[in-house]
């Protein structure tokens, strides 16, 4: 199986999931080879479960955690655990803030996109070293 890219969504509301990406776009774009798959903290539990799956046989996977503030992270609680539990071989991005999210992946490798950064830039850096 090929590399993963997941691209997951954390929002206080369903009406706030953009259903298009500059970031998820880019990937597909910069790597065809690579896998992406994305979800939401509103999404059912048979696209959490895949994800799951993906996750468990990706040799490689880069999570980009798009976040919004009290976000509740309690649908993707089995996902969350099975990062945790792979860590050896995950690469996470963190675009917003969500305190409760951070202490949580607190062992995983990592890095948070800056108000202030170019988020395509450094996700392009990112997927060339890691992917």
């Amino acid at each position: 199986m090929s590399s993963l890219f997941l691209y997951i969504q954390l929002r206080n509301s369903q009406l706030n999931i953009k259903y298009t990406n500059t970031f998820v776009a880019f990937v597909k774009l910069s790597k065809p080879s690579v896998m992406v798959y994305d979800i939401d903290n509103f999404s059912d539990n048979l696209t959490i479960q895949y994800a799951i799956k993906l996750v468990k046989e990706s040799p490689k996977t880069l999570v980009f955690l798009d976040t919004e503030e009290g976000s509740s992270l309690k649908q993707l609680m089995a996902l969350l655990t099975n990062l945790l539990d792979k860590s050896e071989s995950i690469k996470v991005l963190i675009n917003g803030e969500n305190e409760r999210l951070e202490k949580m992946i607190g062992i995983l490798d990592y890095q948070k996109i800056r108000e202030n950064t170019q988020g395509i830039a450094l996700l392009e850096s990112i997927v060339k070293e890691f992917l």
